[in-house]
């Protein structure tokens, strides 16, 4: 079989990517080989058995509770995963949520702005334990995998909710300490997993996200805190939804700073002046990521809630536990579980509509409104006019 040739997009981004040619070859090659997965788990019950799992060396900014695991090995085929042990994804995933380590005072009350499957708001959870948990899922269709694991992973103190960020801006301004917006993006990332992907390196493409991302980070950084913390991710690798996103947000929000995250210290974006880290295919640690953590300036003052924010679940609320079985080649990263049934009813009674009333019909008289009898055609239709 002929050897597929790299599509033009795709070596122009590397020229930009790259200033070293050996680099730009392996960036390449590592993306048409679609060969890049490396999977992870994030322990929340640290059970014996667990440890006997094949696993990958440890890395020395690795968290603690995280487990890079050897490719052959099935984590969602193991008893203890439906028992909610612990969570499966991407290490790349695992990358990009470290970044939120480096914060100084753990936070008290966490919101995912796009959380849906749920691995950077699982990360936070076992990494602070936070008083409360809000994810949020805008996209609706996706908030019953986003309840199933949570409830299946036992996340205590978490809350689901399926608002668009504008109404976050509005409602809840200044009330979490650390706001995670791991953003819809091109996902150029998916071809060195494999997936036909070359779309995600249109411009038209590029532009629509980008526009996108602008719009979640002007409307979640109304919701931080002073010295809360913010942090950015994308599964894409365009400087325009990336380091471009953040010197635009930067420049129009003085407040918000970039810092420093010094574990990912050899990770760091030669493309900006403000810290922010980049993962590649070609490293091996995952298809390959980007983050940066940003804080707004001032003394961190938590107040209590005056009333409790809304939800449409909470951690505690009846879930059902079936699931469909598991296809056996199911993508590792983010696991996407099929929607729960009740989390399905839970998302519709909470989001749906209400019908507007009928008016009521005024009776007419026995020779209708306009004293003409109301005899049917022979057609049995209505007759026009």
């Amino acid at each position: 079989m002929p050897k597929k040739e790299p599509p033009e997009p795709l070596l122009k981004a590397a020229e930009t990517l790259f200033s070293d040619p050996t680099e730009r070859v392996d960036f390449v090659e590592a993306m048409m080989a679609g060969e890049s997965r490396e999977q992870a788990i994030i322990v929340l019950n640290d059970r014996i058995e667990i440890k006997a799992f094949p696993r990958h060396r440890r890395l020395k900014w690795q968290p603690e509770f995280v487990e890079r695991i050897a490719d052959d090995f099935r984590p969602s085929k193991h008893p203890l995963y439906e028992k909610g042990a612990y969570y499966s994804l991407d290490f790349s995933s695992v990358f990009s949520a470290s970044a939120m380590l480096a914060i100084p005072r753990e936070p008290v009350r966490i919101l995912d702005m796009c959380s849906s499957p749920g691995g950077k708001a699982i990360f936070a959870y076992r990494a602070f334990e936070p008083e409360v948990l809000y994810c949020n899922e805008s996209i609706r269709k996706r908030a019953g995998a986003l309840i199933a694991n949570l409830d299946r992973c036992k996340i205590e103190r978490s809350r689901v909710w399926s608002a668009d960020p504008s109404i976050y801006s509005k409602e809840f301004k200044e009330t979490f300490d650390l706001v995670i917006c791991d953003v819809p993006c091109s996902g150029q990332s998916l071809m060195a997993k494999g997936e036909d992907a070359h779309e995600s390196f249109f411009p038209n493409e590029i532009d629509k996200n980008v526009g996108r991302q602008r719009r979640i980070l002007g409307n979640a950084v109304r919701t931080v805190t002073p010295g809360g913390h913010m942090l950015y991710a994308t599964c894409t690798f365009t400087t325009r939804e990336n380091e471009r996103v953040i010197e635009w947000f930067l420049k129009n929000h003085p407040a918000m700073e970039a810092v420093e995250v010094p574990h990912l210290a050899e990770f760091r974006s030669p493309l900006s002046a403000f810290p922010s880290y980049r993962l590649y295919p070609h490293q091996n640690l995952g298809a390959g990521a980007f983050v940066c953590l940003l804080k707004k300036k001032g003394e961190v003052l938590i107040e209590p809630l005056e009333h409790e924010l809304p939800y449409l679940w909470r951690y505690g609320d009846e879930v059902l536990s079936k699931r469909p079985h598991q296809a056996e080649e199911e993508p590792i990263e983010e696991e996407k579980l099929p929607v729960e049934l009740t989390a399905r009813q839970i998302v519709r009674a909470a989001t749906a509509k209400p019908k507007p009333e009928k008016r009521p019909r005024r009776p007419l008289g026995p020779r209708g409104r306009s004293g003409a009898r109301q005899n049917k055609p022979p057609s049995g239709k209505r007759k026009r006019g």
